[in-house]
């Protein structure tokens, strides 16, 4: 439970650093998004309905914050469109839609829990970079469907590819941080010994 709330509070911290982030000129306007690196790297370390919770509180967290209309322009259609939403038109994105997609893509990450179990954190890192190229993948053909004119211009393949990547670099730390919060919490996310079927967490 301690460790639960652990995770809870990096995705908060995540969500008010991500403001603070800056843009990647040279990469198409991308940024590291800090709550998708989190949540996936979270989802290894946890059991599925728990993971499915942490997706719940994250994408209407990540929803919440891009995709309610404000007198700005929406982030997440920017990040994909030259097409600004104007205050009272609706976004392209409906609210609710990211619960899915970190749902479904957390479902992924599960499959890589017994790697990341046994102290090896390789492939889960690698994971967390093509999955967050999957939910910005899968946001975009969304956009495209509700608008009905699918457009795949250079642009948007450099601008997914750059907010990935850096995820991805970032997924060791995350990692580490995760694993000195599981161990301060009492939390067995590794297995011991021979004890294959018994070193899970709780």
């Amino acid at each position: 439970m301690i460790y639960f709330l652990f995770i809870v509070v990096m995705l908060v911290g995540a969500m008010a650093a991500q403001e603070f982030m800056p843009v990647m000129d040279f990469a198409q306007q991308a940024r590291v998004l800090l709550v998708p690196a989190v949540f996936f790297a979270s989802a290894v370390t946890v059991s599925y309905p728990v993971m499915l919770i942490l997706a719940l509180m994250a994408g209407f967290m990540w929803d919440a914050r891009n995709v309610v209309l404000v007198e700005s322009p929406v982030d997440l259609v920017a990040m994909f469109s030259e097409q600004k939403a104007q205050p009272g038109t609706e976004v392209d994105l409906p609210f609710g839609y990211s619960i899915l997609l970190y749902g479904l893509l957390g479902s992924l990450m599960q499959g890589v829990r017994p790697l990341y179990m046994k102290g090896r954190w390789e492939l889960p890192t690698v994971m967390v970079g093509a999955v967050t190229f999957l939910l910005l993948l899968f946001e975009y053909l969304f956009i495209n469907f509700r608008r009905g004119d699918f457009y795949f211009p250079q642009e948007v393949w450099e601008k997914i590819i750059a907010s990935a990547l850096p995820s991805m670099a970032i997924a060791p730390l995350v990692f580490l941080i995760l694993s000195r919060l599981a161990r301060w919490a009492g939390y067995r996310s590794r297995y011991e010994g021979l004890a294959y079927g018994e070193g899970h967490g709780r």
